[in-house]
């Protein structure tokens, strides 16, 4: 009799124990397939992916992390309607999505925030060091016929350039109007089209030295234009970014500070993915910050402590979980 009440208490004990087992502890068994979307092969976006992908798995065998191409706006409805699990795209692009602004400007029910990159993407206009102005409030107020280059139109890039201008009531079409041209290429052939004396600046994204901007100052003379801190204050409030020193010495003949507009990048995921996946990723990166700092070098200031921070979109249970846990949030 007193064996077998002393097995029974044993039995209740184990029971009581693996009921309570975190997902910390739990996460060593989980198992995923998972596909996620980065940025195009080699930017930005896909070298975030693919650093997540490397920690994840290394820390959790059975999770499979597979990165395909994507785009950051089309990552946010890709994740939406589950054609990717997660995916990269900038922390502004969520803001719009969560604000119902253009073209973000319908409901992603299923889109959950998942942590911060806390990489610094600087925006700014690299210009020909003998171009006229020196600032992008002359450029404005002088209406310069500027011929620009930026990427495709809806791209992050061009996106932010069109709204930064549109807080000073300047669309493309003006930039036309007042004799200039506006190209829509790639980083290569807006290099091209200054190297040849065909444009006088690209609308620039890099985070850290881009390796177009650092071969275009190679051949020509380059400068940075600035930006006011009113203007900077009118961007910030209508897109989302926040002010970024760029340090001097980052590109040939840039001896100089420039503050400019900044995002962040941001990964997402979708909200059907479970709790206890969403807490392994989560997990595995904050122990893994070390590893994915040295990934890239535009991710040298990620930390586990910032991993919730300056995030828009609500925030996945499952990582919520270990942030609090953590102490990283309330």
């Amino acid at each position: 009799m007193r064996l077998k009440s002393l097995g029974i208490v044993i039995l209740l004990v184990m029971l009581f124990s693996f009921s309570t087992v975190p997902f910390a502890t739990a996460g060593s068994d989980v198992s995923a397939v998972l596909r996620a979307g980065g940025g195009a092969v080699g930017g930005a976006g896909f070298v975030m992916l693919t650093g997540v992908s490397k920690i994840v798995s290394n820390a959790h065998k059975k999770v499979s992390i597979t990165v395909v191409p994507g785009g950051w706006v089309g990552n946010i409805t890709r994740v939406n309607v589950g054609e990717l699990d997660l995916a990269s795209t900038a922390n502004t692009l969520c803001g719009l999505a969560e604000k119902g602004i253009a073209p973000l400007n319908k409901p992603f029910p299923d889109v959950r925030a998942l942590f911060s990159v806390q990489d610094t993407m600087y925006y700014f206009m690299y210009a020909r060091k003998d171009f006229p102005v020196d600032s992008v409030e002359e450029l404005i107020e002088k209406k310069i016929p500027v011929r620009l280059c930026t990427l495709s139109p809806g791209s992050v890039t061009e996106m932010q350039f069109r709204n930064a201008l549109a807080s000073k009531n300047v669309t493309w079409d003006d930039i036309k109007k007042w004799g200039g041209k506006v190209n829509f290429v790639k980083w290569g052939d807006g290099v091209s089209l200054i190297k040849d004396g065909h444009a006088d600046l690209i609308c620039a994204a890099a985070l850290g030295k881009a390796g177009w901007a650092m071969e275009l100052a190679t051949v020509r003379d380059m400068k940075v234009l600035k930006w006011s801190p009113a203007l900077l204050d009118a961007i910030n409030k209508k897109t989302g970014t926040k002010t970024a020193t760029m340090p001097a010495g980052l590109y040939k003949g840039i001896d100089y500070t420039v503050d400019c507009p900044a995002s962040s990048g941001e990964i997402i995921i979708n909200a059907k993915v479970s709790d206890k996946v969403a807490y392994a990723i989560v997990k595995a990166m904050a122990e893994g910050a070390d590893e994915y700092r040295n990934h890239h070098a535009a991710f040298r200031s990620f930390t586990a402590k910032g991993m919730p921070t300056g995030l828009f979109l609500p925030l996945h249970p499952g990582a919520a979980k270990y942030y609090q846990e953590m102490g990283y949030m309330k």
